[in-house]
């Protein structure tokens, strides 16, 4: 299964960007405005309250890169105190310190932290999380996640980090993604840049930006869903995936579905009874047309490489379409411009 974009759109998207203008003169001069705002009630920095939290994150994006290529200790990463007062073990954390192997570093309800992944990322923990350092090797970056919730971004070829959680692994393809797990253990996943694959005895989801999923023990993974997915369709999936839905749920989903919803649908190919295979085919060949050399034979029996690549299709379609959101008008069903 593919797990980079296609290399060639991104290069038209980086020749796109190499023809903006180097530079804009404004028609007049800004400064009094920005001063008027700076001076401003509710803001910091010309900076509505509720943009705080984004600079907030940007600025743990310039301590992780500043801090880049420093030598870690072995079996240990680095870990900063953001607010309040986290633990890590049984011991307060000060201003920053180590998470070593088998530590939990923990989070109160006005706790925040950050971990340097080794030097490919870090992990943002958000008040209420038990989290634990696994492992830390150059080949195996693995953190689990008890409760809480973090977000994650990691800069680095796929499948060096990981997170565990009571119901399944999220293995990271160069993504970045937040991660909620409740006291029972259910968790939900929404990814905003690559992918992210959810892995659970023997199954697997694969949840591309702009998606979300949810897992619950004893089940693994649900099938991803869009972020502005139908209601109607995200009920039928939950039905479907934890509460012994069925064929009703599965006819529900199809009904529901947009082809903006093609990733649910190519997931529920190889999930649903063989019965219902060809009802799943025929709605989702509805919404996306296979591509060429992808047969309805060869996707009932689930070949492996028919399957493979109707889902390139698919996710470059995905891709495309949040991507270019507001910049071109594309059709769902194909990912090319109207």
């Amino acid at each position: 299964m593919t797990e980079r974009d296609d290399e060639r759109e991104f290069r038209d998207l980086l020749a796109a960007v190499e023809r903006l203008p180097k530079s804009v003169e404004p028609p007049r001069d800004l400064w009094p405005g920005i001063e008027a705002r700076i001076s401003g009630k509710g803001r910091i920095l010309g900076l509505p309250r509720r943009w705080i939290p984004l600079a907030a994150a940007a600025a743990l994006v310039l301590l992780w890169l500043g801090r880049r290529g420093t030598i870690q200790p072995a079996g240990a990463w680095e870990v900063t105190r953001l607010a309040g007062r986290p633990l890590v073990g049984e011991t307060l954390l000060g201003a920053s310190g180590r998470l070593r192997v088998g530590q939990w570093l923990e989070t109160d309800d006005s706790s925040r932290a950050v971990i340097l992944v080794g030097d490919i990322g870090h992990v943002d923990v958000q008040p209420g999380t038990r989290i634990r350092l696994v492992r830390a090797r150059s080949t195996d970056h693995r953190l689990a996640l008890a409760r809480g919730a973090i977000f994650a971004k990691v800069d680095a070829p796929p499948r060096l980090f990981f997170v565990e959680m009571p119901a399944g692994v999220a293995v990271d393809l160069g993504c970045a993604y937040a991660l909620e797990v409740d006291s029972s253990g259910d968790g939900l996943i929404h990814v905003s840049a690559g992918y992210v694959e959810l892995q659970w005895s023997g199954r697997r989801s694969i949840v591309p930006l702009g998606f979300a999923a949810r897992t619950r023990p004893g089940a693994g993974p649900g099938v991803p869903f869009a972020a502005d997915a139908p209601e109607a369709l995200r009920r039928a999936l939950e039905a479907y995936d934890f509460g012994n839905g069925g064929a009703p749920a599965v006819r529900r989903a199809l009904t529901a579905a947009r082809p903006e919803d093609a990733v649910s649908l190519w997931h529920l190919l190889a999930r649903v009874d063989p019965a219902l295979r060809s009802a799943v085919y025929g709605g989702l060949a509805a919404l996306v047309p296979p591509p060429a050399g992808v047969t309805r034979d060869g996707v009932l029996r689930l070949e492996q490489r028919q399957l493979d690549a109707y889902w390139t299709a698919i996710r470059r379609i995905a891709w495309r379409r949040i991507i270019l959101q507001g910049v071109r008008d594309l059709d769902p069903r194909t990912g090319l411009a109207r």
